[in-house]
């Protein structure tokens, strides 16, 4: 059971001022470690989702990344989603494991589908706590695997997440957690339960963490089709 804020006999462990390494090398080296997508089964159809992703993120060398809008072969999963649980237009999303404002894209891969309230949660307590460190010059390791049965008639799904410090530098060093793990809980039997997230190990209610200044050299996702390279575009196209 999740320990509620009144109950919890320590606050959540975040580092704020993680190592600074240096940046003299001029080297890009934001690295994707894994993505993987798995099936996602509906009304006897099959459609790739997101299942994990590990990324080490330079702040030199962020890739520009796309809005969930963009993807549309995950339309007609989500149309029979919302049926099958009479849910209304946006209160399930394609929510994003690797977060658009730091470099995720709109592939099926990086996408599962959750309420919105979870969608929320994974940018209260989680992504913008990513965000301030690549906004501040701290490379990271971010990590999110989908703890899911994918099947249209299952309603919960997990994001279970993980920042920790990294050297791109010495990219195959992953560094020591940068705070507590934390479990991003999606209920499609209650898709207004906000707050829901909780700490992995310890069911602790985490800290929210406020949505940082946006740094002026940050590209936002991109949102046409249009911005697309010929690469997006095909990866777009072919799945």
């Amino acid at each position: 059971m999740k320990v509620t804020k009144e109950n919890k006999p320590q606050q959540s462990r975040v580092i704020d001022n993680p190592v600074i390494y240096s940046t003299k090398i001029i080297q890009k080296a934001t690295k994707i470690f894994t993505q993987e997508g798995q099936q996602y089964s509906w009304n006897g159809n099959n459609t790739i989702v997101g299942d994990v992703v590990e990324v080490g993120l330079d702040p030199i060398d962020m890739i520009q990344g796309q809005s969930a809008n963009l993807n549309n072969a995950q339309d007609d999963m989500m149309k029979a989603i919302r049926q099958y649980w009479g849910i209304n237009g946006g209160d399930i999303v394609k929510g994003h494991l690797w977060n658009d404002n730091l470099g995720g894209s709109a592939l099926n891969i990086n996408l599962f589908p959750i309420t919105r309230a979870a969608n929320k949660d994974h940018l209260t307590y989680v992504e913008n706590l990513a965000k301030r460190y690549i906004y501040n010059g701290f490379p990271i390791y971010y990590k999110v695997e989908v703890d899911a049965e994918p099947r249209i008639d299952k309603p919960i799904a997990e994001f279970d997440c993980e920042i920790h410090q990294w050297n791109p530098y010495k990219p195959t060093i992953i560094g020591p957690l940068l705070a507590e793990p934390i479990t991003i809980r999606s209920d499609l039997n209650d898709v207004g339960a906000y707050n829901e997230a909780y700490e992995t190990y310890t069911g602790y209610s985490p800290d929210k963490i406020k949505a940082p200044k946006l740094p002026k050299w940050l590209k936002r996702p991109k949102t046409k089709v249009g911005e697309l390279t010929k690469n997006e575009l095909f990866s777009r196209n072919s799945q």
